[in-house]
């Protein structure tokens, strides 16, 4: 159905014969209470499944309505010749213009696209489709040209304003994994519009250097004692097979992004990727949004970098074990490094041998390989940390930090295969 749009300005006072009508194209809504969660079985005998609150009535538009960014914007245009004459040459062109472009719709007013005889009652009508990709003020400019009677060239141009606002509120954070070379976007989506919306999906575009995973898969819950099941896959009550977010509910989201890049590399990325969010209204209108990038702040940047290569799930109580390091020179000058593991700095892990260790000097951009034997004295989920990298030509000492999380076991069984992985 259709919707009237915005008030054009006022005619010219002469007579034109030429009538320019837009009306906006939007389906109907329903009328009827918000709807109430059911479990997706249907009863045995086939009949509708009760308290659904749905009356069957559509209640048609009244206006221009509300528009959202993401959202397609549709539209019936018409031009008519509303006088008793022929009219000769007449074209239309339909553009948009934003905050920020101007962008052609439908150009006709070419002189190898015109109509040649534009009888009287004779209507010239178009359809324009046009996806909303920035908010604020869109202006819809529609141009008529036609040769009157007369033979002279006429021209005449319709401005109609609309708004558009944004759909959803999306606000994103960050947490740095480091064990895991891994980092945590959570995002706060909330639904800004006044009705409600069915999410048909909700996920992370990540950056290049990352593979993104969701976290957002849970089993459904049991019925409550009310009778109202949450089977939806995200942890929203469903309506169908849909999650629904009623105007102004807030649900929350969290992807684990995995780095396809060394850890010196990872420091220095700041764009993680973007959310992309696809909705549907209550008659089926669907609508997609991305969210600006998500940044996050950069870790101080370090004179020294080490990541480890491998190491070990499990490991034996008391037993010795090896990880498989690898120390990169990311500063601007030479340094002489020697390796200090203070006696007690690694709780549960100590090293298996010298506690000083030189490592000798290291160039700019310098890589250089290191393995540790380390040893277990306590069983559990124990994490290897406490080293200490110092300089020997500034005395400046660089703090690892922790290396690895490993199992230790409370008897003497064998260790499992080294499992490679890359971590801060």
């Amino acid at each position: 159905m259709a919707a009237a749009s915005g008030t054009p300005a006022p005619p010219d006072a002469g007579a034109n014969p030429v009538a320019l009508k837009v009306m906006r194209l939007c389906k109907p809504a329903f009328h009827f209470a918000l709807p109430v969660p059911f479990p997706p079985c249907a009863p045995a005998d086939g009949e509708p499944q009760p308290g659904v609150a749905l009356s069957g009535m559509l209640t048609l538009p009244q206006s221009f309505g509300d528009i959202y960014l993401g959202e397609t914007f549709s539209c019936y245009i018409s031009l008519c010749n509303t006088s008793p004459v022929d009219l000769a040459q007449v074209g239309l062109k339909v553009e948009v213009q934003t905050q920020l472009q101007r962008e052609t719709l439908v150009d006709s007013s070419v002189s190898d696209e015109t109509i040649a005889a534009f009888a009287p009652m004779q209507t010239l009508d178009r359809i324009i489709e046009y996806d909303l990709k920035d908010v604020g003020i869109h202006i819809l400019i529609c141009s008529a040209l036609y040769t009157d009677s007369t033979g002279e060239k006429k021209f005449f141009r319709k401005y109609f304003k609309f708004q558009v606002n944004n759909p959803l509120s999306m606000k994103s954070k960050t947490h740095v994994l480091a064990p895991h070379n891994e980092i945590i976007v959570e995002t706060q989506l909330q639904n800004a519009m006044p009705h409600q919306i069915f999410l048909k999906s909700v996920d992370f575009r990540p950056a290049p250097q990352f593979e993104a995973i969701a976290l957002n898969q849970f089993p459904p819950a049991p019925a409550s004692a009310a009778g109202l099941g949450v089977c939806s896959d995200v942890g929203l009550p469903a309506f169908g097979h849909l999650a629904y977010l009623k105007a102004g509910d807030t649900q929350q989201y969290m992807f684990r992004l995995r780095s396809k890049v060394p850890p010196a590399q990872l420091r220095q990325v700041a764009t993680l990727g973007r959310m992309d969010v696809l909705w549907l209204t209550s008659m089926g209108e669907a609508g997609r949004l991305q969210s600006n990038t998500v940044q996050r702040k950069l870790p101080a940047a370090r004179g020294v970098e080490v990541s480890l290569v491998s190491a070990p799930a499990e490991v034996a109580l008391q037993t010795p074990f090896e990880l498989t390091c690898s120390i990169v020179n990311t500063s601007a000058a030479e340094v002489q490094l020697q390796l200090h593991m203070p006696m007690g700095a690694g709780g549960a892990i100590v090293i298996d041998g010298l506690c000083t260790r030189k490592l000798g000097a290291l160039k700019p951009g310098q890589a250089t390989p290191l393995t540790l034997r380390c040893i277990a004295l306590e069983p559990g989920m124990q994490t290897v940390a406490g080293m200490q990298l110092v300089d020997a030509l500034t005395e400046t000492v660089h703090e690892v930090g922790p290396l690895a999380d490993v199992f230790v076991q409370n008897d003497a069984s064998a260790q499992t295969p080294a499992v490679p992985h890359v971590v801060l």
